[in-house]
């Protein structure tokens, strides 16, 4: 669950007064940033070998301990999580900056995982909303992966502001558990391109997500990359409201300086052209190389999901399954 990793944005919020954001006049590309072709993933060797390992505090300098390789033996092996019996369970829907409880606020629940391209909160008669306490009661085969999405609601202030988030491939625990789900307001969703130098572009789409190794720890000296259906790379851009990709720097707080994951193994790429009605289904990819010897990053692992225009799509990576998507980057 990626909402834990992500306190910065309070952090970001107490000091930031005047963020440095580009504009369309200039690049805001940092010069370290290897840029895909938009018809493949970059050349390698472009990135250090995975890596687990800890990163301290700001306070001091720079300070990564590697705590040995990261562990890929399992990439093209693994296969979707099978479910169990119907698990009824709670789904908490908290704000992604401070975890209050989100109140009356719709959701819609997708058991099979599968989010539709065009949706509202009452299209069915399946959409739900939450209580006081951020609270819904939701079903799905236990150990299975389900997904949801979080329905725009206007506010008052951008803090009250809901914006449309979705998030995918979580894991249903056992009856009269809980889980927790991610609300996004509109002054979140304005704030996570500015810290990194750059403006959100309306009407486009941000995902943002953690990458994983087989043992569950969190990967340092991956790159993600972004392809559409039509297995399109989607390259970096230069101007301010093109795509960009940024990493975090292993403590939990975004760099834009920073051209693979550290430590925290935390991604965000904004600005995604997207319709403005249905969004896109599109491939979220990981390359990287597993030793020092190897000469090119490789293709670790790869799961498809949908975003939306103004929208965050939250898509942790684990490594490739056997039964996953046809990734393009599988053919290379």
């Amino acid at each position: 669950m990626i909402l834990g990793k992500m306190k910065w944005l309070v952090i970001c919020a107490a000091v930031v007064a005047t963020p440095a954001c580009g504009d369309d006049g200039g690049s805001t590309t940092p010069d370290a940033m290897v840029q895909p072709d938009g018809g493949g993933p970059p050349p390698g060797p472009v990135t250090p070998a995975l890596q687990l390992g800890s990163y301290e505090s700001m306070d001091v300098e720079d300070y990564f301990t590697p705590s040995g390789p990261a562990d890929f033996s399992c990439a093209g092996s693994r296969i979707l999580p099978e479910g169990g019996e119907a698990s009824t369970f709670t789904l908490h829907v908290q704000d992604f900056r401070d975890d209050n409880p989100v109140a009356d606020v719709c959701v819609k629940f997708y058991a099979d995982n599968m989010v539709p391209a065009v949706d509202t909160c009452d299209s069915d008669g399946d959409g739900l909303v939450t209580d006081a306490d951020g609270n819904i009661s939701v079903t799905a085969p236990v150990g299975s992966w389900y997904a949801y999405r979080v329905f725009a609601r206007e506010g008052a202030a951008a803090s009250q502001t809901i914006v449309g988030s979705v998030q995918v491939n979580e894991l249903a625990p056992e009856s009269g558990g809980t889980a927790q789900g991610t609300s996004v307001n509109q002054g979140t969703l304005d704030l996570i391109p500015t810290i990194y130098g750059f403006r959100r572009a309306a009407g486009k789409a941000i995902v943002a997500g953690i990458v994983y190794d087989c043992g569950d720890e969190t990967v340092y000296g991956a790159t993600v990359r972004i392809a559409t259906e039509d297995g399109t790379y989607v390259a970096e851009g230069e101007l301010s409201s093109d795509p960009h990709y940024r990493y975090f720097n292993g403590d939990n707080f975004p760099s834009a300086d920073q051209t693979f994951t550290h430590a925290d193994g935390l991604y965000a790429v904004a600005n995604i052209d997207t319709p403005e009605t249905g969004g896109q289904v599109i491939f979220i990819e990981v390359w990287g190389r597993t030793s020092e010897e190897a000469a090119e990053a490789e293709l670790l692992a790869c799961e498809q999901a949908r975003v939306f225009a103004d929208s965050i799509s939250i898509v942790n990576l684990e490594p490739l399954r056997s039964d996953g998507p046809a990734c393009p980057g599988l053919s290379r």
